[in-house]
């Protein structure tokens, strides 16, 4: 039967638990590194207000919520540009720099998104080795050839949570050949500090080759509404104002990403509790024999010692069967025997662990 020719084929990627939980307990799903806590007073406030527009795209270019973006982060929002997420935007800028046969470099357990948008777009996807889960600026500079074109560090970075100290990024930066584009991602910026972000913002002033990429969906818990924004040189904008969407940021999210950076004391008190449960969990988990990655974001990576990916599988079904709660198994090559989980509120981290000791003690 003849019938149209796709040119993609689908990435082998692991599933997730669908089915029904068997003892009925609610689910606690800890497998997207989202946060646990409802919209703060002003974002739920701004959402109701714009329900009442749902006729009106919003701006097309965001200026308010650029403007604001500029005003707290002390950035000229004529650099700035907003997408559905900081995915669009790792889209956009692909399809302004690259083209089947040219080549995206990423680590080595690199975020999967950047490999899925080389997969879309028909580039050579080249990763760099790591030491000991983390970033090496050293290979990455190294594994750096004449056909790359962008080099994608998200930082910290998804999985693994490790990150790079911002005097390596500032030097790595600096090596980068200046025809090659680095894009930083600062998913989770937020919980590694004010500081180390306004280090990479700062590089981008510096240089006409390097973007920092942010998004409300981490730490501002604003998932659901999808919204991200990236600060890049302004030569850039036209270009990845032509790949965007003209209403990719609907109204909603506009208005929530504003009222959100009204109220960075509720944001900053938020990620200082998911920093201390991160702590505590990842201290816990430890005394109980397992490796725990060290992270700077809002979830860890974790394994039992000596795991196989199949005793790996029988801890996450434990724990849904057990606890309700679904965790991320991880789907690079490399990380068969981890799984991943964002740290929730305390009584939720306390489950996990709960259920994570009945597992140890049963074996």
């Amino acid at each position: 039967m003849t019938r149209p020719q796709s040119y993609l084929e689908p990435l082998n990627v692991r599933g997730r638990i669908a089915r029904a939980q068997p003892l009925g307990l609610p689910i606690l799903n800890l497998g997207f590194n989202e946060l646990p806590y409802p919209p703060s007073p002003g974002v739920a406030q701004a959402l109701a207000e714009r329900a009442q527009k749902l006729g009106s795209y919003g701006s097309p270019g965001c200026d308010l919520l650029r403007a604001k973006l500029g005003e707290v982060h002390g950035l000229d929002p004529e650099h700035i540009i907003c997408g559905n997420g900081s995915e669009e935007l790792i889209d956009v800028i692909a399809r302004n720099f690259l083209r089947p046969g040219d080549e995206m470099l990423i680590s080595q357990f690199g975020y999967i998104q950047f490999e899925m948008t080389a997969h879309r777009i028909g580039a050579t996807l080249k990763k760099a080795p790591e030491v000991d889960y983390t970033t090496d600026p050293q290979a990455l500079l190294a594994a750096t050839g004449p056909h790359t074109k962008i080099v994608f560090l998200a930082n910290p970075n998804n999985p693994t949570g490790t990150m790079l100290p911002a005097e390596d990024v500032v030097q790595l930066a600096s090596d980068m050949p200046e025809n090659v584009v680095l894009v930083l991602d600062l998913a989770y910026g937020e919980f590694a500090g004010e500081a180390y972000c306004q280090a990479m913002h700062r590089i981008v002033e510096r240089q006409n080759n390097v973007i920092v990429l942010r998004t409300f969906s981490k730490a501002f818990g604003m998932a659901g509404v999808r919204v991200g924004w990236a600060h890049a040189p302004d030569w850039m904008l036209p270009g990845f104002y032509a790949a965007r969407g003209m209403g990719s940021v609907n109204g909603m999210a506009q208005a929530a990403g504003g009222a959100a950076l009204g109220e960075m004391d509720v944001i900053q008190a938020r990620v200082a509790e998911i920093v201390s449960e991160r702590d505590r969990v990842a201290g816990v988990l430890r005394q109980m024999g397992m490796t725990v990655v060290p992270s700077q974001s809002n979830f860890l990576l974790v394994k039992l010692v000596e795991a196989t990916p199949d005793d790996t599988e029988a801890l996450v079904e434990h724990l849904f069967d057990t606890c309700g709660i679904i965790v991320n198994r991880t789907r690079e090559a490399g990380l068969e025997p981890f799984m991943r989980f964002s740290l929730s509120l305390p009584d939720h981290n306390d489950l996990l662990l709960t259920g994570i000791r009945a597992f140890l003690d049963a074996r």
